[in-house]
């Protein structure tokens, strides 16, 4: 039946369009290929970076990837289709899996809230829907997609929560009141230290001595205000990306060694870090003040992680021995004792369980079904039906465990109680009655996507057997988990700014209201950062320092944490155009761009200021006018059209040359992703950039050319597709047209090699176009 409305016809006009592309990469709840009835799928990138994407409605609030869906928890099969179909295209967007989760996640929410055909209702609707969410973050570009494609009218836009501006907009009182807040409060960095002295306590003694965590350290203790604590001693010691670098931290302690300084010995504090914004891993500096109190919190939570670690490597690979398994960890005496176990063979998951200690504190028996071999029938209080129990210790894979609900030995085995559906999905396999074997089996499986390691951007990962950061599920979570399941790195980020801050709709207390402390209290993680950062620039640190110190791939980045208007950034500018290098080398290396840069003032009698960059200089005027210029490539003032070159300035060209490699890698990297032939913004990146790329050999070309006199100005006018060339002894200035190759036909190449063999023409031609580069 034909819709009356113009904007509804649109949109199953535009969904039958998009039912024709294949949904490569996506698979279903069963791992078999997805189809558009599917209410759970799950993309995988050609990284093997996977994201889950759900389509019910809201029925199962806190639904996930593994829940189980009936026909109740479907949406209807138009906005099925429609979100689907936004999905699609969020695909296209440049931004991070995260991102895309996010925004599909809103407009599924707001559909739902809203309970009828976005097209047909009134614009009061939208906004009374918008109101009663909690979250708004990423919902205005599903309105921007569907006015896009005329599937809602234009007139119907509605506002939404206004996030906080950025400060390089703001001037005057509001820039400083902006700054003020991105510091945390005095107050409240004084209660965190009083927490964490409670929650980590000194030693006794001797660093070795750690008789005061006896009653901290054991597994089923809860670790999140210890993880929380150690996360801010990290972040308030040195500046560091908490979400992005601090949680892909391996297991280790703070080391140190001697330098000698001003003629003095000092002790320097580092820590192998993993590099991040284009640093390599290296070993990052802490501040001395902070040595004592860091080392003890990296001691505790190395401790406390181990059972995690052991877990891993067993899910790993559960043929291992004991002995390699356990590693590090040393089980306690009565429990070796209980089990006798053979350390060169393998082990069983629940007698591993039993090792570490997961079951202290119990009568450490299991209940079982009434035919197991050596099962012990006990009275039931309740209606006098039997129970059957087994000892763990004694517990063989073919033993079958009963799975009985809300039983108090169910939730001693799993750590959990066992009260709904979804309970025993996770948990048991859905099952009520399996045996020893089958349960291992399940949590071996249900546990390799936590062995990646990635963080929560998916971007960086680390070996989930040697991170710092590895908890069971029961260690962090306040209720419903379990301590066989790890909790993946890439979700500890919400662990720590939950117990930070109080957020909106949400009843966990923060860390300060867990140990009594009023719910005002409150840090941001980030704001560790800029609070150290402002530290650090009060002290009187110059910026390339402080930038070294933060792990910044660029001096020019620190300003968005010291400075706040570009009459402060003003102020600093001719402090971040210098590469990061000693003095002597600067001067070294950049000799002869000042004086070129000194002629090149004259030749043009140019009034305004010149700076010098890694690959020439700028003459913009940076004092009055700060630079907004963007570039993907490595050396980001190269393309410019304010950026002059030196002819024959060997230590650009070969800088440049090294980025021309990069950008020749990024262009085969991105023809080579699976949905390459069908992605449009792929596509046009590729145009794009391939464009840039041969504008950036053609100038590597022209700063190299025998025939230009060497110490004259090469100047690149992209939009006008030409090179000025001036030579400061006669004041004359040539012009050159640039001659590209075409980047249509150079994308149509690499469309084509995508789906030939290597042997094909299609494949020699598309290398051509890239060796034309």
């Amino acid at each position: 039946m034909t819709a009356l409305n113009r904007y509804i016809d649109n949109q199953h006009a535009y969904i039958k369009k998009k039912k024709q592309q294949p949904l490569t990469g996506f698979t279903n709840q069963k791992g078999e290929q997805a189809t558009w009835g599917d209410i759970a799928v799950t993309f995988t990138n050609e990284a093997g970076v996977t994201a889950n994407f759900l389509f019910n409605n809201g029925y199962q609030p806190n639904a996930r990837i593994t829940s189980k869906f009936n026909n109740a928890d479907r949406l209807d099969a138009h906005t099925h289709q429609l979100l689907f179909a936004y999905l699609l295209d969020v695909f296209k967007e440049n931004v991070s899996i995260n991102h895309k989760r996010i925004k599909l996640t809103s407009a599924r929410k707001f559909l739902v809230k809203l309970g009828c055909n976005v097209a047909s209702t009134s614009l009061s609707d939208i906004h009374c829907a918008i109101d009663s969410m909690v979250y708004t973050h990423g919902l205005s570009s599903f309105f921007d997609w569907l006015h896009q494609h005329k599937m809602l009218a234009a007139s119907c836009s509605p506002d939404f929560p206004v996030g906080e501006i950025g400060m390089r907009g703001k001037s005057g009182d509001d820039a400083i009141e902006a700054e003020k807040n991105n510091l945390p409060d005095d107050k409240a960095l004084l209660v965190l230290g009083a927490i964490f002295h409670d929650v980590i306590p000194p030693y006794k003694g001797e660093p070795s001595d750690i008789s005061a965590w006896q009653d901290l350290i054991h597994p089923s203790k809860k670790q999140l205000d210890a993880f929380t604590c150690t996360m801010s001693a990290l972040a308030m010691s040195s500046p560091n990306r908490a979400a992005a670098e601090q949680v892909l931290l391996t297991k280790q302690r703070l080391q140190s060694h001697l330098e000698t300084v001003d003629g003095k010995q000092e002790t320097v504090y580092y820590l192998n870090w993993r590099g991040s914004k284009g640093y390599l891993d290296n070993q990052k500096h802490f501040n001395v003040e902070m040595a004592e109190s860091l080392d003890r919190a990296l001691h505790y939570t190395s401790i406390v992680t181990e059972p995690a670690r052991v877990l891993a490597r067993f899910y790993r690979d559960p043929t291992q021995s004991l002995k390699i398994v356990l590693g590090e960890f040393k089980p306690s005496i009565e429990n070796i004792t209980s089990l006798n176990p053979a350390m060169d063979k393998p082990i069983s998951l629940i007698h591993l369980a039993l090792l570490l200690g997961f079951y202290d504190g119990t009568d450490k028996v299991a209940r079982v079904t009434d035919d197991t071999q050596g099962a012990i029938e006990a009275p039931n209080r309740n209606k006098g039906l039997p129970r059957y129990l087994k000892p763990i210790a004694e517990l063989s894979p073919i033993d079958k465990l009963a799975m009985v609900h809300q039983c108090r030995y169910g939730s001693i085995l799993l750590g959990q109680a066992l009260f709904s559906t979804r309970q025993y999905e996770k948990y048991c396999a859905g099952k009520k009655v399996l045996t020893v074997a089958e349960l291992q089996n399940h949590f071996v499986n249900a546990n390799q996507a936590s062995l990646t390691g990635y963080n929560t951007k998916q971007t960086k990962q680390v070996d989930y057997e040697n991170a710092l950061f590895t908890f069971t599920e029961k260690q962090l979570n306040a209720k419903k988990a379990s301590h066989f399941l790890l909790t993946p790195i890439g979700s500890l980020e919400q662990f720590v700014s939950s117990s930070l801050k109080k957020f909106k709709g949400k009843d966990q207390k923060t860390i300060f209201e867990r140990h009594g402390f009023s719910s005002d209290f409150f840090i941001k993680p980030h704001q560790f950062r800029h609070w150290q950062n402002d530290y650090l620039a009060k002290k009187g640190l110059p910026h390339l320092l402080i930038s070294m110190l933060s792990g910044r791939k660029s001096v020019e980045q620190t300003l968005s944490y010291i400075h706040t208007t570009d009459a402060q950034n003003a102020s600093v500018i001719s402090d971040i155009l210098y590469n990061q290098e000693a003095e002597a080398e600067v001067e070294e290396h950049v000799g002869k761009r000042i004086q070129s840069k000194t002629q090149y003032d004259a030749a043009i009698e140019n009034l305004n200021p010149t700076f010098v960059t890694e690959v020439g200089f700028c003459v913009q005027n940076l004092t009055l006018s700060p630079c907004t210029y963007m570039t993907e490539f490595e050396t980001q003032c190269t393309l410019c059209p304010s950026s002059c070159h030196i002819a024959h300035d060997e230590d650009a060209i070969e800088l440049l040359k090294k980025d021309l490699k990069v950008q020749m890698h990024n262009l085969e990297q991105v023809q080579n992703t699976i949905n390459f032939t069908t992605s449009d913004g792929m596509q046009q990146w590729y145009s794009t950039h391939y464009r840039n790329t041969c504008l950036l050999k053609n100038l590597i070309e022209v700063l190299s050319d025998k025939t230009i006199k060497q110490g004259s100005i090469v100047r690149f006018l992209t939009s006008l597709n030409t090179v000025r060339i001036t030579d400061l002894d006669t004041k004359t200035v040539t012009q050159r047209e640039l001659n590209l190759p075409s980047p249509d036909e150079a994308l149509l190449a690499a469309i084509e090699a995508k789906t030939k063999p290597d042997n094909t023409s299609a494949k020699k031609n598309f290398l051509g176009f890239l060796g034309s580069v």
